[in-house]
């Protein structure tokens, strides 16, 4: 075989790869849960005021009961990878935030949560591994909010049209 015929070749598989890798990305991109996505629904509201953030508007927000836990700013626009979430907790106490896919096996998320909020605002990373239907569950002192979201795919040259 010459060289160009090996060059030629060396071509066509690294394209054959391409295509592959492409059409495996839009498999992927193209998968739905087997199990239905019962997700919380938002709450339009303004929480109270923090001396120490700007105002953070009306919602949407995923709210506890009580009101002492406030997850939003991106909590409602989640995608696989990384998110800045903003929490609103009771003050002086320590945030912890846990999920779980609900529709498939996969890895608990990662919270980075900064340390040393002096008051009820606190900015946080949540990184999950996969798309798909997720339990989020935060807690701060004795209050506990739950809510379940759908965290979207994204691939890297597909543009955020949200």
């Amino acid at each position: 075989m010459s060289f160009a015929n090996t060059a030629l070749a060396g071509m066509h598989a690294a394209t054959l790869i391409t295509t592959l890798v492409a059409a495996g990305s839009t498999l992927v991109a193209a998968e739905t849960p087997t199990i239905p996505c019962s997700v919380t629904q938002p709450i339009k509201a303004k929480p109270a005021d923090d001396p120490n953030a700007d105002p953070f508007g009306y919602g949407p927000w995923y709210i506890n009961g009580d009101r002492t836990i406030w997850a939003g700013w991106d909590a409602t626009r989640l995608r696989e990878g990384w998110n800045k979430v903003l929490w609103i907790r009771p003050q002086g106490t320590e945030l912890r935030v846990s999920g779980r896919r609900l529709d498939a096996v996969a890895p608990p998320l990662t919270a980075r949560i900064p340390c040393c909020y002096p008051t009820g605002f606190q900015a946080t990373g949540l990184i999950f591994p996969s798309s798909g239907c997720w339990e989020i569950k935060a807690t701060a002192g004795s209050s506990e909010l739950t809510f379940v979201v759908e965290v979207k795919h994204v691939l890297a040259f597909e543009p955020d049209m949200d």
